[in-house]
């Protein structure tokens, strides 16, 4: 495998392709396909993705001056997504970017379910251009720029631009940014929002064991918690809904974040976790709809030391506590009145801090649900009886043709019908009652056929089809003598 006689100087926070880029421009190569074969021994599709591969053939050209990880932690947007996977994913994800082929890396991270690929492009700061080619000689392509949900330039606060490819082409027509026009991301307005996302992406993105440690901290469930969104251990769902839809409204007014302020079901997804990959994007726009910012990160870290007369969690926030302060709050809560420790005041505090102590004490003293009856099925069923009686009374005396009294016209015109259906147990007056009150078909037929008598004035003359036709009988279930006895019944 040939090595290459060459390859550009790496600059901070330059991504891949950008460095594939000015190694094209060095070479003077005719088309990508050259550049590409020269850099990976192949034909590489996926340079210009966030995730590239072939990085093992571009490390063993390098001769070793990076490894796969290497490339992979400095020029690629992985970074950024580690420490929301688990440990198997991320290796799986390496494993693809070192090989030749990347099909399903994207797929199996939620970046294509997550639908921000439609709006992905190559971004560039006007500012960072200027700077870069003063500083380093040449404008170059940053990975932070390319992140969903990047719209601003973390370092210059200034809305990125879209590069427009000459043409119908793409990015294999190996630019840099400002050789060709670009276009903003975003719309005018308000970019507070944007930028204190863009911070905390970067932020990210230069400290994945950081944030991987952060989140085995549970940062948003406890700011739920502060906020009041959390009552017994459970999320107050409703309150915390109501709360979003007034905040996304002031959300930036570009194209992925309105993918996201549709709806806040997103937010319960990533609150329920249960195996799915959370987007980065996602995560840190739901910091800052909770009014996280980059400082509360960085105050949110987690050591492992222990200090004499200091409580330190190893899986906790470092919030550092006096003996004398967490025995105080021990104290507060074990006196409570509150038989209920969910409801008990500092039991959210101690969870967060304390959780050892808190489990020993629940443990110890479990809490005895009353079991008395809450509700006294005796006068209910006594009511529905009454209301039964009354329900029969009210269909035999509806207007017009007559209508059967079944079980379900009967529970349409009581209150605890539900009830009554599913636990008729709970209703023994009521189940008896109900069967003596039920009419049969013959029964009813007979309703319907004196109703028919007396409506159309029929003799015994008329013809039999005559009178089932008007008294709306398909299938008689009476006898021809029944039928005659209540014509001469009403006759007489």
């Amino acid at each position: 495998m040939a090595n290459l006689l060459f390859f550009p100087q790496p600059f901070p926070d330059e991504s891949l392709y950008s460095l594939a880029v000015r190694y094209h421009k060095l070479a003077a190569n005719q088309g990508y396909r050259a550049t590409s074969q020269e850099l990976f021994g192949s034909y590489s599709r996926t340079c210009g993705s966030i995730l590239p591969c072939c990085l093992e053939a571009l490390s063993e050209r390098l001769r070793g001056a990076f490894s796969v990880g290497e490339l992979i932690e400095r020029f690629t947007l992985l970074p950024l997504f580690l420490p929301f996977l688990d440990d198997e994913k991320g290796r799986d994800a390496a494993v693809l970017m070192g090989g030749n082929r990347g099909t399903g890396l994207k797929m199996a991270l939620g970046i294509t379910a997550s639908r921000f690929l439609q709006h992905a492009s190559f971004r560039y700061c006007e500012s960072c251009v200027r700077e870069d080619i003063l500083e380093c000689g040449s404008a170059y392509w940053h990975r932070i720029h390319q992140a969903s949900g990047t719209c601003i330039c973390p370092r210059h606060s200034e809305v990125l631009q879209a590069i427009r490819f000459p043409g119908c082409s793409d990015w294999r027509c190996m630019l840099l940014p400002g050789e060709s026009a670009g276009t903003p991301v975003m719309d005018c307005g308000d970019h507070s929002g944007a930028v204190a996302i863009a911070h905390m992406q970067l932020w990210g993105l230069d400290h994945p064991n950081e944030m991987k440690t952060i989140l085995a901290g549970n940062l948003l469930r406890n700011r739920l918690d502060e906020m009041g969104f959390i009552r017994s251990g459970r999320i107050r769902e409703q309150m915390l809904r109501d709360f979003l839809t007034r905040r996304l409204r002031c959300s930036p007014s570009a194209a992925e974040f309105e993918e996201m302020v549709r709806s806040a079901e997103w937010v319960f997804q990533i609150l329920r976790r249960q195996g799915r990959t959370v987007q980065p994007f996602k995560f840190y726009f739901l910091c800052w709809l909770l009014d996280l910012e980059l400082e509360h990160l960085n105050t949110y870290r987690l050591e492992d030391v222990n200090r004499a007369g200091i409580v330190v969690r190893p899986d906790e926030p470092n919030n550092i506590i006096p003996d004398d302060d967490l025995h105080a709050r021990r104290i507060a809560f074990a006196k409570s009145t509150n038989l209920k420790c969910h409801d008990k005041p500092g039991y959210q505090w101690l969870y967060r801090h304390d959780r050892e102590w808190l489990a020993r004490y629940v443990a110890g003293n479990p809490y005895h649900r009353d079991r008395r009856i809450l509700i006294d099925w005796q006068s209910r069923d006594s009511a529905l009886a009454l209301e039964l009686a009354k329900a029969k009374t009210m269909i035999l005396s509806v207007d017009g043709k007559p209508q059967q009294v079944t079980r379900a016209a009967l529970c349409r015109r009581v209150l605890n019908a539900h009830a009554f259906l599913k636990m008729p147990d709970h209703f023994p007056m009521s189940t008896t009652l109900m069967a003596g009150l039920l009419e049969s078909t013959h029964d009813h037929q007979l309703r319907k056929i004196r109703w028919a008598i007396r409506e159309y004035s029929l003799t015994e003359n008329c013809a039999m089809s005559v009178l089932y036709r008007y008294a709306g009988i398909r299938i008689s279930r009476v006898s021809e003598d029944e039928v005659f006895t209540q014509i001469r019944d009403d006759m007489d």
